[in-house]
């Protein structure tokens, strides 16, 4: 992450193109395809397959990593508004996109031995995301703590990271890369996706209404666009973490509702299928008496 050391400068080409998150980036992309091809029997997913919506959401996943960590980061320390966007990216459209990715057979062994399971059981229960997630969020974004943790290279990193794994276990109870442990309906998935939204919006909405600086990390420091003054680049940055989670939730909202259509279609079908059966079966039981 990003430290505040000084007056941060306008980053350069270089800067802004960050090779050395790139590297990390294309690094994780070869390791992925070497996982789930050739080395795939030696880690216990001989004989399975992944689709190919599975290898482009994990690609998107990656893109939207580097995108956020690599080009949006060169401005964080200078605009509010790319910090937000630099967070929605990681928190809220990352996770899903690697989760729906990531094979069952690859993240099976997590769960392995009974004390780990234990804990992940906990910390994967839909209550105990949705606490944990929005707490975090909310909190990191109280102005005390916020310029507390920007002064610290190594509690920026910290704090990084709890949002990261919050994150990714917010997201888990919708995009279950395991089918024994997804125990959700879809119905459910909708209104935890909206019960998800409710909760991330009073952090957004203080921070876009509000007409006073609420950090003193920002306040003071080199204008990048000389359009934008630092209240609305502070708004902004409500603005943009507002859209990228109504994006990324919409997304994931609509994945589920076609999901669940489908899934009622198929049972609908099926009954039908039984009930055409089960007639025939009569009727040629009757002919047969005849």
């Amino acid at each position: 992450m990003h430290q505040h050391h000084g007056d941060p400068t306008i980053p350069d080409f270089w800067g802004i193109l960050s090779p050395g998150t790139l590297l990390i980036t294309l690094v994780l992309a070869v390791l992925y395809f070497a996982v789930i091809g050739p080395w795939k029997d030696r880690i216990g997913g001989a004989g399975q397959s992944v689709q190919i919506s599975q290898k482009i959401s994990f690609v998107c996943g990656l893109l939207i990593y580097y995108l956020a960590t690599g080009p949006v980061q060169a401005f964080a320390p200078l605009l509010f508004s790319a910090h937000m966007t630099e967070m929605a990216l990681i928190y809220l459209a990352m996770p899903p996109l690697l989760l729906f990715g990531t094979p069952a057979w690859l993240i099976r062994p997590l769960w392995n031995g009974k004390k780990r399971e234990r804990v992940l059981h906990f910390f994967t229960q839909p209550l105990i995301t949705l606490i944990l997630f929005n707490g975090f969020f909310s909190l990191y974004h109280l102005p005390v703590v916020f310029d507390t943790v920007m002064s610290y290279g190594w509690l920026m990193s910290l704090s990084h990271w709890v949002l990261t794994v919050s994150a990714f276990l917010m997201w888990w109870p919708v995009i279950c890369p395991l089918p024994e442990k997804d125990h959700l309906s879809h119905l459910q998935k909708m209104a935890y996706i909206f019960g998800d939204g409710v909760l991330l919006t009073p952090a957004c909405a203080i921070i876009a209404f509000s007409d006073v600086l609420l950090y003193s990390t920002y306040q003071g420091g080199s204008q990048v666009f000389s359009f934008l003054q630092p209240l609305d680049d502070q708004s902004l940055g409500g603005v943009a973490m507002k859209i990228i989670q109504e994006l990324a939730y919409g997304g994931v909202l609509g994945y589920t509702f076609f999901q669940w259509v489908k899934k009622q279609r198929r049972e609908d079908a099926d009954e039908l299928a039984a009930r055409k059966k089960e007639k025939d079966t009569d009727v040629s039981s009757v002919s047969f008496n005849h």
